[in-house]
């Protein structure tokens, strides 16, 4: 039996999801409803108030096996004029939010108040990432994986749309076998943008996923972990050759990922580790190269490879990695 978690431990939930989903976060209010603030890199970001319970079975033999539901006990929802609004529920089993519309419950007090979910809905979003269910009363009900949190947050409007939308918004419940040509055919331009961005996300986090986990979640090249470890492409993005496949990616800390980025160390079609003795001469030229022995220092001999050999670096991506890169030893 899944126990349902404190109001400090839903908070975590958050934290963390804002964390997986690559963003930071500010916490101006820690009791209901939670006032954040979420932000990237120097960006000033966005402000959200959140009201969040947790999501349980409840009611006994009375209920039907499959309803789930979110009871809005303490306090009532109410939407902010100036703030993004959400109104969740955490299934802690599936490991899922659940997200209703909060222009449907804005103010909504009773003596039991709840909103009913189908497990189902839960069970998709666990398995697929994403997945939107069309209530009863005709409300559009959201349930996502951790990671998708602020993307849900910047798109709730959209996502929570009726009518036509539904058709297109649909298409997220198989964000896996969802292309590029799908996303290109929808009409509506506010939904392809939504829909867009919800599949690249769930396209990065699945490769990230794949390669943190081939990596045991170390940096490859010094081998610490602390959750600061990337999932970075040998063949860049950029190019039009790269690939989301595992042997295209290694995991690098903060560090040596933008090192390897730009082109300070790299490593060869052997795993080999090499630092760039034409960067270093470049940055020592520009008074840059303070720390180079310590950093040289840190680095392992050879790559710390996954255990499975199916994922190791594919050195054909390597050898054209380093060309596209324009590496110079």
């Amino acid at each position: 039996m899944v126990m349902p978690l404190s109001l400090s431990q839903l908070l975590d939930k958050i934290l963390i999801a804002v964390d997986l989903s690559g963003w930071q976060s500010l916490v101006f209010q820690t009791k209901k409803p939670f006032r954040l603030r979420l932000f990237r890199g120097d960006e000033k970001g966005f402000d959200v108030c959140i009201y969040i319970w947790n999501c349980t079975h409840g009611g006994g033999s009375a209920r039907a096996a499959n309803e789930y539901r979110v009871q809005l006990t303490g306090v009532v929802p109410s939407r902010s004029a100036d703030k993004t609004t959400l109104l969740l529920g955490w299934h802690d089993g599936y490991n899922v939010f659940v997200a209703f519309d909060i222009s449907k419950h804005d103010g909504q007090d009773s003596s039991s108040p709840s909103i009913q979910i189908k497990e189902e809905t839960l069970q998709a979003a666990h398995k697929n990432a994403f997945a939107l269910y069309k209530r009863q009363t005709g409300e559009i009900a959201v349930a996502f994986r951790s990671e998708f949190l602020v993307e849900y947050a910047l798109n709730a409007a959209s996502l929570h749309k009726t009518g036509k939308a539904v058709a297109d918004l649909s298409l997220l419940n198989n964000l896996d076998a969802l292309t590029d040509e799908q996303i290109i055919s929808i009409q509506n331009r506010d939904r392809q943008i939504v829909i867009s961005q919800i599949a690249r996300k769930y396209r990065a986090s699945d490769f990230r996923n794949r390669v943190l986990g081939a990596y045991g979640h170390r940096c490859a090249m010094c081998g610490i972990q602390l959750q600061l470890i990337d999932a970075a492409h040998i063949v860049p993005v950029a190019s039009i050759t790269s690939t989301d496949e595992t042997i295209n990616g290694v995991a690098l800390c903060k560090l040596h990922h933008i090192a390897f980025d730009r082109n300070l160390v790299s490593f060869d079609e052997r795993y080999k580790i090499e630092v760039s003795s034409e960067e270093e001469r470049r940055l020592s030229t520009g008074n840059l190269s303070g720390g180079i022995k310590e950093f040289k220092k840190a680095l392992k001999t050879a790559l710390m490879l996954p255990n499975d050999r199916r994922d190791y670096p594919n050195p054909t991506y390597i050898k054209e990695a380093r060309s596209v890169r324009k590496w110079v030893a």
